[in-house]
């Protein structure tokens, strides 16, 4: 069986979103042009959209299934989610921007430093900045606190926003590597958005082209079905 389903219809004035979507613990990136839905799917994943029809199970959790006026609310979902923006408190310091995301509200900073979460810290290189605050960081380092406070969740599902788009190529290629590593450490489905074809090729992702509102075409990297003839699989499948 498949790792999650999404089944979604969204209307937002004239834009209709009408998408189908599943799969199992590899990466799933959504790729298509700026409007197209991306971001909507994720959100209406989370249960931040209006959602005109919506089904959407992971593993054996039904999170929506509007035929049955069954709906999750978004924070018993156990879903994590790395927006674009980040979310960093800029008032707490990095430990506490981590230790935010602990549902259980018992993990300490020692779980940081030397406990069952320091593997993460450590491979995100940030356990030497866990007393300072986000503005005294680089984009970089915000991106890896905010991995980092994604993965101590242990959730069903992580959901990843342009996960690498704020930092420069060296420090994207970092993070998508730990990123691979932790979501296959701890066998974590995936999905993302992404303009860029290096996340598809190091996270060994699936892609869903979403032209319009509609899943165009799904498959792997790998011989990806009628990229011919269409001028943004062109684009995408020609980055370096």
């Amino acid at each position: 069986m498949n790792c999650w389903e999404v089944q979604i219809e969204c209307l937002k004035g004239d834009f209709h979103l009408q998408v189908e979507l599943s799969g199992g613990l590899r990466p799933m990136a959504l790729i298509g042009a700026n409007g197209s839905g991306k971001s909507t799917i994720l959100r209406g994943v989370l249960g931040l959209e209006t959602l005109k029809r919506a089904f959407v199970r992971v593993g054996d959790h039904i999170l929506h299934d509007s035929k049955k006026s069954c709906c999750v609310p978004v924070e018993d979902r156990n879903l994590a989610y790395l927006p674009q923006g980040l979310g960093l408190f800029p008032h707490m310091n990095v430990a506490e921007n981590i230790l935010f995301a602990d549902r259980s509200n018992t993990l300490t900073l020692a779980d940081l430093m030397d406990g069952e979460h320091s593997t993460t810290v450590e491979n995100l290189k940030i356990k030497p900045l866990l007393h300072r605050r986000p503005e005294e960081l680089s984009a970089g380092e915000c991106q890896k606190v905010a991995l980092a406070r994604v993965m101590i969740q242990k959730p069903q599902l992580v959901l990843l926003d342009e996960p690498a788009s704020a930092l420069d190529i060296l420090a994207r290629r970092e993070v998508r590597e730990v990123l691979s590593e932790q979501l296959s450490d701890l066998g974590i489905p995936s999905i993302l958005v992404t303009h860029d074809f290096r996340d598809v090729r190091d996270l060994a992702a699936d892609i869903a082209y979403l032209k319009e509102g509609k899943v165009e075409k799904v498959g792997s990297a790998d011989g990806f079905p009628g990229s011919e003839g269409d001028e943004f699989l062109n684009e995408f499948f020609a980055q370096p």
